[in-house]
């Protein structure tokens, strides 16, 4: 093994315009030694997600550090364990990895993380799906439990051709609950249409809103799974039911206001219109690990049945990768940039 370690970590910049390719450089540091609880993993493959992108702008919930790797999901080797009976057994095992929020991310050869961060993969799953399987599908699976908490048996999902949008449709089908999905472009419509959508709808049309009324009405729906935030959370929750629940999960609307949402509080008060946050990397850090386990194990069989499928633009080395970046953050439906550090 190597003694340095080799990635993509953070530049600090002040220019909101700046470019995210602006915002990387490629850095080597000393290898990584796992504190207790960590194990250390050998990067096989790791994507870009939209968290990442937020995360570059200093719009994520936790402010960037200069010089900390990027990247907040992966695959690879387990090679050291510091992490009690669950690291022994995971040492030697292809595992999918989330990087422990508020320490160096997983864009990089080498990578310390929670041992319960740690999903082993299945053999039928390949590095670059194995890669995706963490944050889109288990928020998918998560969402969907929580929107069956709450009782509701159809949901509105903005963002819709994003690959949690694909996850929700298709795992919402399995769990008949049935589906409004909203796209911002044409293309889209079909899309989400063909994943088997209840009903579709183009955000820019003129009567969007009046569309989005006669879905819900017809539908009954009373659950917001919301990647967007800033106005479109109000927009869409004026057109649902008194006692509606908006659950945020992302932004994708890039703006450089640091609050990044707006809510009516007329809603909130008079019409009983809740709005939660959900974060997954919380949410995995409170389950006990036989709970990680199981839904890893659920996760990876929706993969094995075609419910869950990333879809992936290409696989690029270190000296082609932030381009490919570059591209994704304009053309996120083109599918996911994967970065293999070896290559």
């Amino acid at each position: 093994m190597t003694t340095t370690n080799s990635g993509f970590a953070l530049k600090l910049i002040d220019d909101p315009e700046a470019g995210f390719a602006e915002r990387l450089q490629r850095l080597s540091k000393p290898m990584p030694s796992p504190k207790p609880g960590h194990v250390l993993i050998k990067m096989l493959a790791s994507p870009v997600n939209p968290s990442d992108l937020v995360y570059l702008r200093g719009q994520y919930g936790l402010p960037p550090k200069d010089n900390t790797f990027a990247g907040f999901e992966g695959c690879g080797l387990v090679v050291d364990a510091n992490a009690g009976l669950y690291g022994k057994w995971l040492k030697g095992k292809r595992v999918a990895v989330a990087a422990q929020p508020g320490i160096d991310g997983v864009w990089a050869q080498y990578a310390c993380t929670l041992a319960s961060y740690c999903l082993p993969v299945r053999d039928d799953i390949d590095d670059a799906q194995a890669a995706t399987l963490i944050v889109n599908p288990c928020t998918v699976v998560c969402l969907l439990d929580r929107a069956k908490a709450l009782g509701a048996k159809a949901v509105v999902i903005n963002a819709a051709a994003s690959q949690v949008g694909k996850g929700l449709i298709r795992y919402a089908q399995r769990l008949n609950i049935k589906t409004i999905a909203t796209v911002r472009s044409e293309t889209n419509l079909n899309v989400v249409r063909n994943l088997g959508a209840t009903h579709a709808l183009l955000t820019t049309d003129q009567d969007f809103s009046m569309q989005l009324k006669a879905a819900v009405e017809a539908t009954g729906a009373t659950v917001l799974l919301d990647a967007v935030a800033e106005k479109e959370t109000p927009r869409v929750l004026k057109q649902m039911p008194q006692g509606s629940t908006a659950i945020l999960y992302g932004r994708l609307e890039e703006t450089h206001d640091p609050l990044g949402g707006h809510f009516s509080v007329a809603d909130v008060i008079f019409r009983d219109i809740r709005i939660e946050g959900f974060w997954l990397a919380r949410t995995i850090k409170n389950m006990p690990i036989w709970r990680v386990i199981q839904m890893n194990r659920r996760v990876q069989q929706l993969f094995a049945e075609g419910i869950f499928h990333t879809d992936i633009r290409g696989q690029y080395g270190f000296d082609s990768f932030l381009p490919a970046l570059e591209h994704y953050a304009e053309h996120k439906s083109d599918g996911k940039v994967i970065l293999r550090p070896w290559d």
